[in-house]
C-alpha cells in the first residue's frame, strides 16, 4: 500500500504498485481521470507515485502550463468520454471536445481496453487507436510511438495537420522522446512526461 506522509489524505487509496490498478483506470480513449489522478498524488509519497505510475504519460497543455487551479470543473463523463468521429451539428461540442484534451492524461500503457499491438501507441482520431483524440483536426491515424526497451520513439502517420517535436514538424521517421518534450498533434499541445514530473505537477495544492 502506498505510504502517506505528514498532511496526506487521512484515507488511503485502496492502489497497489503492482495490483494493475493504472491499466483498469484507463479508460476506452486511452485515457485516466486527472481529478483520481491528482488526488493520488496529493496522497502519497514521491516514491510511491512514481513507482505506481512506472511509465510516462502525454499531459494536455493545461496541465503542463500549470492551470490546473484555474480549471472549468469538469466532470468525470466530460474527462473520461469517449466521442466517436461525426459531424457536429452543435459548435458547443466541438468547445468541449477541445477543452477536455487540454486537461487529457495518456499514460503510455496499454489499458484493459487495448487491442493493439503491445509495443506500440497509435494515436489517431477514430476508436481503432489506443490514444483516441475526436477533433476534425486528427487524423484516422495521426502518430504512433513506439515503445523500447531503452525509451520511446514517436512517428508521424501521414497525418494531414503534423505531428510537431518541439516545434519541429515530424516526416516518417522514428525520433525520440525526452522527459519534458512538448508534442503537437495538429495544434492539440502535450508533454511528454516521466513519472516523477507528472508528480511535481500534480502533487501541488490547488
Amino acid at each position: 500500500m502506498f505510504g502517506r506522509g505528514p498532511g496526506k489524505l487521512k484515507n488511503p487509496l485502496p492502489i497497489q504498485a503492482d495490483d494493475g490498478s493504472l491499466s483498469r483506470m484507463i479508460n476506452s480513449a486511452g485515457r485516466v481521470n486527472l481529478t483520481l489522478l491528482q488526488r493520488i498524488a496529493q496522497a502519497v509519497a514521491r516514491e510511491d507515485f512514481v513507482s505506481f505510475m512506472q511509465k510516462p504519460v502525454l499531459a494536455g497543455s493545461a496541465i503542463h502550463q500549470g492551470n490546473l487551479a484555474a480549471r472549468r470543473e469538469l466532470t468525470s463523463r466530460e474527462m473520461n468520454r469517449t466521442i466517436l468521429f461525426e459531424p457536429l451539428e452543435d459548435s458547443r461540442e466541438s468547445v468541449s471536445v477541445s477543452d477536455s484534451l487540454k486537461y487529457a492524461i495518456y499514460p503510455l500503457f496499454k489499458g484493459v481496453h487495448a487491442t493493439t499491438a503491445p509495443n506500440f501507441i497509435f494515436i489517431g482520431r477514430i476508436d481503432t487507436n489506443d490514444f483516441i483524440m475526436p477533433d476534425y483536426p486528427i487524423s484516422r491515424q495521426h502518430a504512433v510511438i513506439e515503445i523500447k526497451r531503452d525509451g520511446y520513439l514517436l512517428r508521424d502517420c501521414g497525418s494531414t495537420n503534423g505531428t510537431f517535436l518541439n516545434c519541429t514538424r515530424l516526416e516518417k521517421k522514428l525520433v525520440p522522446l525526452s522527459d519534458k518534450d512538448m508534442v503537437s498533434f495538429a495544434g492539440y499541445e502535450f508533454a511528454f512526461l516521466q513519472p516523477d514530473s507528472l508528480f511535481s505537477m500534480l502533487a501541488e495544492k490547488s
